[in-house]
């Protein structure tokens, strides 16, 4: 969904969701929430709860299953799921709140969270949590799991699933090569030389094996080389950029970054600087050796011929850092029924979720985790040791990332990708003050 869309949907929010927009100084506006009145229901009669999910198509069949077991235990509720098949779902759901008919829950991706916390969409779960008839332990679930849920020192959503990045390598090229496989403890200087060892080219000069596949110019994912050389692009009070996003720790991340591409050629440039990761297919036709990405892609390459695959962990540069990708479920602000739904989201998202989540994603809660396997496994267990080395994301300091520093940054990373004489310190500044102009604009 475009910015403009969301800055569209959320002025309807305010003439239709909210119950004010009040006049303050110098024109802006404060937003005033009015929450949804408990609806008692006729003796007997079961509770209706509406779920809103960005998924579709088999990935359905948990949420179904989840349901059902659920209402088995419950009889006094039922679920009712909806998913957005096609289209954009955040667009749906702000359309929704606008006309004042949200689902009861609704599931939302991690840098979206700051948004609609701010705008009022959720209720605060923290009451919910700490209750006597319903209570939710939460030291249940891994470590880092339940950050993205948080917004201003209080829990809004819980993890229904996540990825952090890791290092995709192919074992076949690696044995062939003679290269031992990455381990825990290696640093950017050896990925470096792992993918300079196998990076191949013809007699002409034309490489024929890629020692790693990189992302291109996806702002997320670079979060991680900026935590790794021990930058952050925001300060904590998520009010500057200049002196974070342009600092020296920046510039060493994005030159880094560059010079794999240029400076030292092992990795190809992206397919389609607009497709998500690059558009690239060289490590799933057997062309590369390393791909850095999320684990979505995982179940897919494990059944790809032209590979033999291992997970590895991220490589160490100044800092040994990583980053999550996240999405949880809160409670709608509007829903009529909030305790039914907080019945239903700790049990979703909870130990009896998890158990039925695991087979289709990385399950958030640690008992999951450990009895099913998944922390020993050599391929699943790398992405639940990443949770351990977890640096905080740009977005959390900041509801506004999103339309300020963001396209900034990739302006950045696309200049570097397409330039190999890019100016990177001139780069970074130029972002720094043209996020800090968008950010004075848009806070109150």
């Amino acid at each position: 969904m475009t910015k403009q869309t969301v800055l569209i949907l959320w002025a309807a929010l305010c003439g239709l969701l909210l119950s004010g927009c009040v006049a303050t100084e110098g024109g802006l506006v404060q937003t005033v929430v009015v929450t949804a009145t408990p609806t008692a229901q006729p003796e007997g009669a079961k509770i209706v709860l509406r779920v809103g999910t960005g998924d579709s198509g088999e990935g359905l069949s948990p949420h179904l299953r989840i349901i059902e077991q659920f209402e088995a235990e419950n009889p006094d509720i039922q679920v009712q799921l909806e998913p957005v098949g096609s289209g954009d779902y955040y667009a749906r759901i702000l359309t929704q709140i606008a006309a004042g008919d949200p689902p009861d829950l609704l599931q939302i991706g991690d840098d979206a969270v700051p948004m609609f916390v701010d705008k009022g969409a959720f209720l605060p779960l923290d009451d919910f949590i700490a209750s006597e008839q319903y209570p939710l332990d939460t030291s249940i679930y891994l470590p880092g799991v339940m950050a993205p849920g948080q917004w201003n020192d209080a829990q809004y959503l819980l993890p229904k699933d996540f990825s952090p990045l890791a290092i995709y390598y192919n074992k076949k090229l690696f044995d062939a090569a003679g290269v031992a496989y990455p381990q825990e403890g290696w640093r950017w200087e050896d990925l470096l030389a792992t993918a300079q060892q196998l990076t191949r080219t013809s007699a002409d000069g034309t490489v024929e094996q890629w020692g790693i596949q990189l992302p291109g110019p996806w702002t997320t994912g670079f979060e991680y080389w900026v935590a790794a050389a021990g930058g952050q692009l925001i300060d904590a009070e998520g009010t500057t950029f200049a002196g974070y996003l342009d600092s020296p720790e920046v510039q060493r991340a994005v030159q880094f970054y560059a010079d794999l591409y240029h400076k030292y050629g092992v990795a190809p440039l992206p397919a389609d600087m607009n497709a998500f990761g690059g558009g690239n297919s060289e490590f799933d036709n057997g062309k590369a050796a390393m791909r850095l990405f999320g684990r979505w892609p995982q179940a897919g390459m494990l059944q790809n011929p032209n590979l033999e695959l291992g997970v590895a962990p991220l490589p160490a540069g100044a800092e040994r850092a990583g980053v999550l990708f996240w999405g949880g479920f809160g409670i709608s602000a509007l829903s009529e029924q909030p305790e039914a739904a907080w019945r239903f989201l700790r049990y979703y998202v909870g130990a009896q979720g998890a158990e039925v989540w695991k087979d289709w994603a990385l399950p958030s809660v640690a008992s999951v985790a450990e009895s099913s396997g998944l922390a020993a496994d050599p391929i699943e267990g790398v992405w639940l040791a990443e949770l351990n080395h977890l640096a905080d994301r740009a977005y959390v300091f900041t509801p506004f990332w999103g339309q300020t520093a963001d396209p900034a940054l990739r302006r950045v990373l696309e200049s570097v990708i397409l330039d190999p004489t890019a100016d990177v310190a001139a780069l970074l500044a130029t972002a720094a003050q043209d996020a800090q102009t968008a950010l004075d604009d848009l806070r109150p």
